[in-house]
């Protein structure tokens, strides 16, 4: 079931979520590798992606340390 976009958790609840900079997780939106809308209040992220990007990177990981 989709999240609502007014459900969606801003940039700065990403980089706490996954760890990783802000300057890292705005590049992730602009290359649209997270699906972000643009609201007056800042940018917001769909969860679905911020999992799939989640499981990607843990895959990546995994398959370094093999």
């Amino acid at each position: 079931m989709k999240t609502p976009v007014a459900e969606w958790p801003a940039v700065r609840d990403v980089v706490r979520e996954l760890d990783l900079s802000q300057v890292y997780v705005n590049r992730l939106v602009r290359q649209g590798r997270l699906r972000a809308v643009r609201t007056r209040l800042g940018w917001l992220v769909d969860p679905e992606s911020v999992q799939a990007y989640a499981r990607e990177r843990a895959q990546r990981r995994a398959v370094r340390a093999a």
